[in-house]
């Protein structure tokens, strides 16, 4: 009998530790009194999801010369295991995604073409937080254009990122047709 106790007691303790979330362990967004975004540190160790090079909002100014910038894309390990076994972004997933400059054949190098992520120019994040956005999604950037990179950034209005990410993101406002591994 005390076996029999002994198993039930470790089973129930860990289906409680399994259904605690999967927010327990991962970086959660922060904010500041005046409702700003804390920008996520550490996202580097992050799990990548993927790149892209050129792709910009309509509307964005720039021009269609040259390869375009960039884009890497960060999500929190947890975050990332849940979607991969679920399908779905957990509430507080954070998209980190950093922007640089194509830089491109350099003399020192012996490279005859191709491009490569050059100077830091932007850091922006979606953030999954019902609690702070109605919608479900927010969208933050700590920095644009090479600007200094800001400790909090406000969020955009919905109509500034939330509309096309849910006009055109493949999986719940996120544009998972452009990250390998968040790919079904």
């Amino acid at each position: 009998m005390s076996k029999h106790w002994l198993w039930l007691s470790g089973g129930a303790l860990l289906a409680l530790g399994l259904g605690a979330g999967v927010t327990n362990k991962m970086t959660v967004p922060s904010y500041d009194g005046a409702g700003n975004v804390i920008r996520p540190e550490g996202y580097r160790k992050w799990v990548f999801v993927g790149t892209s090079l050129g792709l910009r909002y309509m509307g964005d100014g720039g021009t269609d010369e040259g390869p375009g910038s960039f884009h890497n894309v960060y999500i929190q390990p947890e975050a990332y295991d849940a979607v991969v076994s679920t399908g779905a972004f957990p509430e507080k997933t954070i998209l980190a995604m950093e922007s640089y400059s194509a830089g491109t054949k350099e003399p020192k190098s012996g490279l005859s073409g191709g491009f490569f992520g050059d100077q830091l120019t932007g850091f922006s994040a979606a953030i999954k937080d019902k609690e702070r956005f109605p919608e479900g999604w927010g969208y933050v950037s700590f920095m644009r254009d090479g600007s200094k990179i800001a400790a909090t950034a406000e969020p955009f209005r919905k109509s500034q990122c939330y509309d096309c990410h849910l006009e055109h993101g493949a999986t719940d406002n996120v544009f998972t047709q452009f990250y390998p591994l968040l790919r079904r």
